[in-house]
C-alpha cells in the first residue's frame, strides 16, 4: 500500500504565485502590526515630560489602550463578515497609524488617552482579522505556516523599538518620527491589499 505522505508532498510542493504573494502580503501586515506601537514606546519618557504627566496619569493613559481592546474586540467578527478579513486587517492598520500619529502629537492628557484608546481597540480588531486571514492562507498552503506570520510580528516589534530608539537618540522630533512611522505602516499594511498581494476574501 502506497504511503499518503509522498503524495501529500507532491501536492504541496508547488504553490501558485498568487498563493506565495498572499503569504508575503499577510507577513507584511503582521510586520506592520508589530512595528507600529513599538515605535512609540521609546518616546514615552519624552511624552511624559512634554505633557507634565504624573506617573498615575501616564499609567491611566496607557491603560486606555487595554480598555479600547476590551470595548472594540467583539466587533471584529461583524466587521470581518461585512468587509472581509483582508480589508479589516489592512485598513485597521491605517487607523492604528493615524492614532499613533495623534498620540505623538498630543498636547493634553485627554488627547493622548483618546488616541491610545483607539490604538488598543483597533489593534484588537486587526489582531483577529490578520490571524483569520493568515489561517485561510495556511489552509490553501497545505502545511502549518502561521508561526511565520507571528515571527513577522516579532520582527516588526524589534525593528519598531530599534527605530524608535534611533529616532529618539538622533533627536528627531516626535511629530516627525510618528509621521514617518505612519507612512511606513501605510505602505506595509495597505500596499499589499492595493497591489493584490492579499486577496480580499473572507
Amino acid at each position: 500500500m502506497l504511503s499518503a505522505t509522498p503524495l501529500r508532498r507532491r501536492l504541496t510542493a508547488w504553490r501558485s504565485p498568487e498563493l506565495v504573494r498572499a503569504r508575503a502580503g499577510v507577513c507584511l501586515v503582521f510586520l506592520a502590526n508589530g512595528l507600529g506601537f513599538a515605535n512609540l514606546v521609546p518616546r514615552f519618557p519624552e511624552i511624559v515630560a512634554h505633557l507634565g504627566l504624573s506617573k498615575a496619569a501616564f499609567g491611566q493613559a496607557v491603560a486606555a489602550a487595554s480598555v479600547g481592546a476590551l470595548l472594540a474586540g467583539l466587533a471584529a467578527s461583524w466587521l470581518i463578515s461585512h468587509l472581509t478579513s483582508a480589508k479589516v486587517a489592512s485598513l485597521g492598520m491605517l487607523v492604528v497609524a493615524l492614532a499613533l500619529l495623534g498620540a505623538g502629537l498630543a498636547r493634553s492628557w485627554i488627547v493622548l488617552a483618546g488616541c491610545l484608546l483607539i490604538v488598543g481597540g483597533t489593534d484588537a480588531i486587526v489582531d483577529v482579522a490578520q490571524n483569520a486571514h493568515g489561517l485561510r492562507v495556511q489552509r490553501r498552503w497545505g502545511t502549518s505556516i502561521v508561526t511565520s506570520f507571528h515571527a513577522a510580528w516579532s520582527l516588526g516589534a524589534v525593528l519598531g523599538a530599534a527605530m524608535g530608539q534611533a529616532m529618539a537618540g538622533a533627536g528627531v522630533a516626535l511629530g516627525t518620527h510618528m509621521v514617518l512611522t505612519a507612512a511606513v505602516l501605510l505602505v506595509l499594511s495597505t500596499g499589499p491589499l492595493l497591489a493584490g498581494l492579499v486577496p480580499a476574501r473572507r
